[in-house]
């Protein structure tokens, strides 16, 4: 992880469904942020979790595997495991500004490695000051980003 990085951005599921399944263009700035070193990528295993179920059901090898290579193996991606210190700090954020408990452990994950910003298309996520969310349609702008 670059020590210069401006951004130290988390990635919701729905950005890995949208980068795996549609190959959305819009999302490259991101990987160009990535490869100049101006941001760093989180996740949390728990994303894992919600991947695999659309791939289990539809008994998708192939896509369950990638989501695996993506979240287990990635040089890109910092993925971080979900710890009693997460569990209690999404504790914490339900009970102060909302979000239900996979959403709050999400946001707990972001808040645990530092990210200022949350890259999400869900509009009900609730972000702590510190942290800005940018939609997935977003991502290409660069004023949105702080």
């Amino acid at each position: 992880m670059s020590d210069k990085a401006r951004w130290r951005a988390y990635l919701d599921s729905n950005f890995f469904i949208r980068f795996v399944e549609s190959e959305d263009e819009r999302l490259a700035p991101l990987f160009a942020h990535l490869e100049a070193g101006l941001l760093t990528l989180h996740t949390s295993e728990l994303t894992l979790a919600e991947l695999l179920v659309g791939p289990l059901r539809t008994a998708n090898a192939d896509l369950s595997e990638r989501y695996e290579d993506i979240i287990g193996a990635s040089d890109w991606l910092q993925a971080s495991p979900v710890s009693r210190e997460i569990l209690k700090r999404s504790a914490e954020i339900r009970a102060t500004i909302g979000n239900k408990q996979p959403d709050a452990n999400h946001v707990a994950t972001a808040m645990a490695e530092a990210c200022n910003v949350f890259v999400s298309s869900d509009k009900r996520l609730k972000m702590p000051e510190t942290m800005k969310r940018i939609g997935l349609d977003e991502v290409a702008i660069e004023e949105v980003w702080p």
